[in-house]
């Protein structure tokens, strides 16, 4: 037992072959308004399996702030636990109150996230070599600790490390945040190598991948990126690259916006500051030390384009002589309106050094082409390139004298079919949607407890009425058809809505309306030719629909008029019936079963196989004797929904027998 250097604290240790015990409890500084930090590590080693904890106490220096606590362990082993096909290797488990932990915002360091690290040696949770007071001093100090106190917020992790086949090696760590930044995220890395185990090995990928979900902010990411580590063929042909695929909506900024992107972007594309930008997929190879090769690759998806390309470079240097080769294509497609750019290049040069006397010369000779197609209307150029002169020529239309505008037939074909040009969609309280009556209206059967529908438009709606009122209810923004060039345009869109044949006063029911961001590219303004701004790709807070909500049910008084007719009896044949009060009861009891079991009975029987078999039969029989039943539902499924929704209470059973 001792004091660490550096701090207050004190050291445990304990060895008795084969087992070891390690642990550091320490106090910190602390940035206000807390006072200091109570650490500690624990540290187990069996020889076989490893384990480690860390944890802290944030101990508050001014009234009303709660004490913040987070705590974190890890336990693994080199032989994994169950059968070779999946073996679990290590596990994790971590909480923190009144604390917030900080998850790597780029794929690209997910590798050094101290937790996930602890899956694959417990022994050293983010800490140099395994120090303990390093550990907590990485966790909790800094300008931007993984782990920091924050008031009314909490977290949880939990990670598993695994081997499949003894081939294929990964972690994986679980967490949530809470707190104004909900953030629900899985982290993890996986490796494979071939041949396992072999001096010699010929390729090895190890994958980081980060999935991050927050749902107050409006944002999904999934991101993936090899390490270092990777290579193919040979250990000096290092492969890199990244990929992500993100998506804003609801609450965002960027609701509506999205980006599939695999090594990147065009390089002419000038990215929007809230897109994540992975590395280019490629390799470099160093062969024999005097020969690299260095290839490349991009492709990405965007609301108005996609863009791809790769390229290739070859370089050799062996003493007073280099040569090279470069090769590249790039290519920018837009699709609202359609367009594209594509461009490839080729060169190849040597440079050689020659010495006279005292006098060296450097000699370089270079050859190149370079083609670019772009249209419609279809242009280009091409450039060649030679070590003493330079020329481009050019053939078909010129980029800036097309004129890219579409009429409105050409820009129809951009839209969503006219059945999906507005859509209406039924809610909470529709029973089944189909053709009632005598079938010649689609109409929806719904309860009369309450009904909700939503009616969007893909496109801006500028007036939006309900009924037949002659002033809109809402107004949206007057927008933009960029493919066409237009301004200042407007649209209406009326909402009604019938009761057998009667119209519905809509204008008492409640209305959300729907503002949501439309792509630029369609609605907005500017040369159709030309890509949106960066952060420019959405129009923000278009109307584009209405969720309506029926008013609730209104309960009459009375039972109103009850004729004769409605108070008559029908005749019970002779048999016992008991008219004393005191009369024991007859006849099986009925029988409440407990929560919604009856009704899931009722649901289960009746569409049941051995109910279709009888109704089956019993349709035989008919049509047997003669009898026209013409087109039957035997499955009825209309009345199983009806029984889930149908009963005010659960009802009584009667038990068979």
């Amino acid at each position: 037992m001792g004091v660490p250097d550096g701090g207050e604290g004190v050291t445990v240790s304990y060895r008795a072959s084969p087992l070891s015990v390690t642990g550091t409890f320490t106090q910190q500084p602390a940035s206000p308004p807390y006072r200091s930090v109570l650490g500690g590590v624990l540290l187990v080693d069996t020889g076989t399996i490893t384990g480690s904890a860390v944890g802290a106490y944030v101990v508050p220096g001014e009234a009303g702030t709660q004490p913040s606590v987070f705590a974190f362990g890890a336990l693994g082993s080199d032989k994994g636990i169950g059968p070779p096909p999946f073996q679990v290797r290590g596990v994790a488990l971590g909480l923190g109150w009144n604390s917030r932990l900080r998850l790597p915002e780029d794929v690209e360091v997910v590798a050094d996230f101290p937790f996930l690290v602890a899956l694959d040696d417990p022994g050293a949770i983010g800490g140099a070599g395994g120090d303990p007071v390093e550990v907590l001093r990485t966790l909790t100090a800094g300008e931007d600790p993984w782990v920091r106190p924050a008031q009314d917020e909490a977290w949880v992790a939990a990670g598993l490390a695994f081997s499949c086949f003894d081939t294929v090696f990964g972690r994986a760590l679980a967490a949530v945040q809470t707190g104004p930044d909900l953030a629900i995220a899985l982290l993890g890395i996986g490796s494979a190598e071939l041949p396992r185990g072999a001096s010699k090995k010929f390729a090895k990928a190890e994958i980081a991948i980060e999935a991050v979900l927050k749902p107050k902010a409006g944002e999904m990411r999934l991101s993936a990126a090899l390490t270092p580590a990777s290579f193919v063929i040979d250990p000096n042909c290092r492969l890199r690259g990244g990929a992500t695929l993100s998506i804003w909506y609801g609450p965002s900024e960027q609701a509506g916006d999205f980006v599939l992107s695999l090594g990147g972007y065009h390089p002419n594309y000038k990215v929007p500051a809230h897109y994540p930008v992975p590395t280019r997929l490629g390799f470099d190879w160093d062969l024999a030390g005097n020969v690299t090769v260095s290839g490349n690759a991009y492709f990405a998806v965007t609301p108005s384009a996609v863009m791809l390309g790769g390229g290739l470079d070859v370089q050799f240097h062996s003493g007073m002589l280099r040569a090279w080769l470069t090769a590249g294509v790039d290519a920018l497609i837009q699709w609202k309106p359609f367009a594209f750019d594509v461009g490839i290049r080729v060169r190849v040069g040597v440079q050689a050094r020659v010495k006279i006397l005292f006098v060296t010369l450097s000699i370089t000779i270079e050859v190149g082409v370079s083609l670019r197609v772009f249209g419609p209307p279809t242009g280009g150029e091409a450039t060649v390139h030679l070590w003493f002169i330079e020329f481009t020529i050019r053939f078909g239309a010129r980029r800036d004298s097309a004129d890219d505008r579409l009429d409105w037939d050409g820009f129809k074909e951009m839209l969503p079919p006219p059945d999906n040009l507005v859509r209406i969609h039924p809610g909470p309280g529709l029973i089944s949607d189909g053709a009632v009556g005598d079938g010649s209206d689609e109409a929806w059967l719904v309860t009369s407890a309450g009904f909700t529908f939503t009616v969007d438009s893909a496109v801006p709606i500028t007036e939006l009425y309900l009924d037949s009122a002659n002033a809109p209810t809402e107004r949206g923004d007057r927008f933009g058809v960029r493919p066409m060039r237009e301004t200042g345009r407007t649209s209406t869109q009326r909402v009604t809505l019938a009761l057998e044949g009667a119209p519905v006063l809509l204008s008492a029911w409640d209305a959300e309306y729907q503002r949501t961001a439309v792509p630029q590219s369609l609605w907005g303004t500017g040369s159709p030719g030309q890509l949106p701004s960066p952060g420019g790709q959405l129009v923000h807070e278009q109307l584009t629909g209405v969720r309506l909500v029926s008013p609730a049910a209104e309960n009459g008084a009375s039972t109103g008029y009850i004729s004769a007719e409605h108070l008559a009896f029908d005749p019970m044949e002779p048999g016992t019936v008991p008219l004393d009060a005191d009369a024991e009861p007859t006849g099986p009891i009925p029988r409440r079963l407990p929560g919604g079991e009856a009704i899931g009975r009722i649901a289960d029987t009746v569409d049941a196989p051995s109910q279709r078999a009888a109704r089956s039969a019993l349709a035989d029989a008919l049509t047997t004797a003669g009898v026209d039943l013409g087109t039957l539902d035997e499955a009825l499924p209309g009345y199983v929904r009806a029984s889930q929704i149908s009963f005010t209470a659960a009802p009584l059973l009667v038990p068979a027998g």
